[in-house]
C-alpha cells in the first residue's frame, strides 16, 4: 500500500542520520535535526518513495518514524 503521509516524533529523533541515507528524497538532516522536506507532503510524491519510507522507519533506532498508508 502507498504511504499517503510520514512525520517524525521530534521528541524521540536522535539525529542519528539513518532515514536521511537510506531515503534523502523525503528526510534530511538539517542543523542537527531530521526534518520531512517539503514535496514530502505530497501523497503522490511519497507514494513513489513508500518502500524506502517502510524500510527507514523499521531501521530507525528509536522507531520515531510515523506513517499512514492508503
Amino acid at each position: 500500500m502507498p504511504i499517503t503521509k510520514v512525520w517524525l516524533e521530534e521528541k524521540d529523533c536522535i539525529s542519528c542520520e539513518a532515514c536521511e541515507s537510506g531515503c534523502p528524497e523525503v528526510f534530511v538532516i538539517q542543523d542537527g535535526e531530521c526534518k520531512i522536506k517539503p514535496e514530502a507532503s505530497d501523497p503522490a510524491y511519497l507514494a513513489k518513495y513508500s518502500d524506502k519510507i517502510k524500510e527507514v522507519a523499521e531501521a530507525c533506532p528509536v522507531e520515531c518514524i510515523k506513517f499512514t498508508e492508503a
